[in-house]
């Protein structure tokens, strides 16, 4: 094998990724963050294709097999677009997804960097409208390390914090935001005769008429 396909090779987990990864994993903890944001604007964000491609590292997001979403869809998470390929890619399945409530999923292979550090990785994250634009997520992470990685699992709090800052903190909130705005209703104007009439979206605008 050479050293370039030993790189992108994809390792398959060796445990069963489904609940069970809930109680059998090395650590797992749950954080509620609280956005200040309509809940289909907190579920898109985390479930579009740009997902994850706002946090602080090169050519980072997530690869989707086919448009489609639903049970048993498998995406690429990681580093997974050209030239860092090679880096990190792991695969997710989907084995819950119950839209703008509920999805749960897990790794089900990974590349050489994924494989070396983590044994089991799941995520269940539950979706609760707050009223008055402000949503709740529920997000329970499960994970094994591997090896001297593993002393990791002795600081949860420390994964607590990290997740707050990194998953759900300014970067992704910004996107969040942005999520809320673009799909805003239009705002009216007043015509001459008194009447409103709704003014044409950004993208009708740039477009032209449709």
């Amino acid at each position: 094998m050479s050293a370039t396909s030993f790189l992108h090779t994809q390792h398959a987990a060796q445990q069963p990724v489904d609940d069970s990864v809930f109680d059998t994993a090395a650590l797992v903890f749950t954080i509620e963050p609280t956005f200040n944001a309509p809940l289909h604007a907190v579920w898109t964000a985390l479930d579009d294709d740009r997902a994850w491609s706002w946090l602080p590292f090169p050519r980072l997001g997530v690869k989707y097999d086919s448009p489609a979403r639903g049970v048993g869809v498998v995406r690429d998470m990681g580093s997974v677009f050209h030239p860092l390929r090679f880096l990190w890619v792991e695969r997710e399945r989907f084995w819950r997804y119950e839209p703008l409530r509920r999805i749960t999923f897990g790794v089900v292979s990974g590349n050489w960097m994924q494989y070396l550090a983590v044994r089991q990785y799941a995520e269940d994250m539950v979706f609760t409208d707050l009223g008055d634009n402000r949503t709740k997520v529920a997000w329970t992470v499960a994970v094994t390390p591997r090896g001297i990685l593993r002393i990791g699992t002795w600081f949860p709090a420390a994964w607590r914090l990290a997740y707050h800052i990194g998953g759900t903190g300014p970067l992704m909130r910004r996107r969040v935001a942005q999520v809320a705005r673009d799909s805003a209703p239009a705002p009216e104007s007043i015509t001459g005769n008194g009447h409103t009439a709704a003014r044409p979206s950004a993208e009708r605008t740039k477009g032209g008429a449709k």
